[in-house]
């Protein structure tokens, strides 16, 4: 039988949150109390006995939707301003800052029954995530992923994301790895989770339409070792920013640096690789440099749970396959890769792993870039595959909420003096790939970068269903 709580919203609740977080707390009126049995965010699943958190969002503001919240059994409301309603408020400077620690309470605390291992950084996090629990599994300890492939969010809501930790320990789950991302870092969705280590991977290009600057990306990146008590951290010496992170670790911290320079016998092909670190072999199926760095920062963070070399290499060797991660579809003598990349950087690294694996062989690449996203990044990565590739179909990502050909035009603005790759434009994704697939000749690398596993399009407010392997799939069906 799984675990049940409730919090009882009174003073000594008060007080417990005013020494847990930086917020000021009151309750209204002063000296009530009420058992609440969950903690929501959104009107529409309010249940009985419900504390409704009232989120000031930039497109809605929770605090209008209280009376209905307490029409469908709301007992209680978590605010930022008092609201004019007959029932017990708890009033606060920021509702996300106590809402993780109130979450976690009604959860039963329950990341302290599981070992969490946050994993942060621009690019990597999904490979990484995986093929750690693979490794903790081979090691006879089940194992969960939180991520990008599990949900909607990379990082769920806190409320969510406390649900689905009790979820698992209650299953029997004792390793979880989760992937942290710069936005949950920033409202503070991971507050409540007790994290037993840390993996940074890399500091790239990207969200900067959030933070603003790459300093204030960093410092969102950050803050999972520098707020959220991780003892232990695995960080890239061979970022920059990896090793700013290890320079900033506090004393009580534990910090292990991975590099691509502990690497020997290294041997990369289409279907894989092979590689020595302290004298023990490992196998890969994920083909590329990036996935060697990946399995670095697995081989770090594995040791530092005292799992030995031989182990892990059966775990590492056990992953065929990410889902949307330099994923291989052979057929027709030449190869495509689909694959997540979306900001320069990763673009960049992952045509540069399939030029250095195509070995003479022609590369093609079919990408795009989202509407209402960093737009400073589209001109960049067009400038990257015109440099990088021989033949480039520029085309939709997920257009959101803006014209797709305006979006193809600021990105093809990147093409210049230095491009030497033929480039095109189609604005329909299916026709861009169905065109690159037509071009390719015996022995070519064809590239669809942007999306990897998601399997919808983002055009306007709608979700359309769309998938770029099965695209792949057909455009090479009718070329047979």
């Amino acid at each position: 039988m799984g675990h049940r709580n409730t919090l009882t919203l009174d003073e000594a609740l008060v007080r417990d949150l005013s020494l847990a977080t930086t917020s000021d707390v009151r309750l209204v009126p002063e000296g009530a109390s009420v058992e609440v049995t969950s903690v929501v965010m959104d009107s529409r699943r309010v249940v009985e006995g419900s504390l409704f958190a009232c989120i000031s969002g930039e497109h809605f503001d929770g605090h209008a939707f209280a009376e209905e919240a307490l029409k469908s059994g709301s007992v209680a409301l978590l605010v930022d301003h008092e609201v004019d309603v007959a029932v017990p408020q708890l009033v606060v400077d920021d509702v996300r800052s106590v809402l993780g620690e109130i979450a976690a309470i009604i959860a039963g605390r329950p990341s302290a029954e599981i070992d969490v291992i946050g994993i942060t950084g621009t690019n990597g996090k999904t490979t990484v995530a995986q093929l750690l629990a693979a490794v903790f599994s081979e090691a006879g300890r089940t194992s969960a992923v939180i991520g990008t492939l599990e949900g909607d969010m990379t990082t769920p809501e806190a409320p969510r994301l406390q649900r689905k930790l009790r979820e698992l320990a209650d299953e029997g789950v004792s390793v979880v790895a989760m992937e942290v991302s710069s936005h949950s870092l920033v409202q503070q969705r991971v507050r409540g989770t007790t994290f037993a280590a840390g993996i940074f991977t890399n500091l790239g290009h990207d969200h900067l339409d959030v933070h603003g600057t790459q300093e204030e990306y960093f410092r969102a990146k950050s803050l999972l070792f520098t707020s959220y008590g991780v003892g232990r951290m695995m960080v890239n010496a061979d970022d920059v920013h990896g090793r700013l992170l290890g320079d900033l670790a506090a004393d009580d911290q534990e910090v292990a640096q991975y590099s691509m320079s502990q690497v020997e016998s290294l041997d990369l092909s289409l279907e894989g690789s092979t590689f020595v670190v302290d004298g023990t072999s490992f196998s890969l199926a994920l083909p590329g440099r990036p996935n060697i760095e990946n399995a670095l920062a697995v081989i770090s963070c594995a040791r530092a749970f005292g799992i030995d070399d031989d182990i892990i290499a059966r775990g590492l060797a056990s992953v065929e396959q990410v889902p949307g991660r330099m994923q291989r579809i052979s057929g027709n003598g030449y190869d495509v890769i689909v694959d997540f990349a979306h900001t320069p950087e990763a673009l960049e690294a992952l045509l540069d792993t399939c030029r250095e694996l195509a070995a003479g062989r022609r590369l093609i690449v079919v990408f795009g870039c989202g509407g209402g996203r960093d737009r400073r990044k589209r001109p960049e990565m067009a400038a990257i595959a015109g440099t990088h590739a021989d033949v480039v179909v520029v085309t939709s990502d997920n257009p959101r909420h803006e014209d797709p050909s305006a979006i193809i035009e600021e990105v093809c603005a990147g093409f210049g003096e230095t491009t030497t790759a033929r480039w095109s434009c189609e604005v329909d994704r299916s026709e861009a790939i169905a065109r690159a697939v037509l071009a390719a000749e015996h022995g070519d690398v064809i590239v669809v970068a942007g999306k990897g596993h998601e399997r919808y399009q983002e055009i306007g407010s709608c979700k359309a269903d769309f998938d770029d392997v099965e695209h792949v799939r057909a455009a090479m069906e009718a070329k047979r």
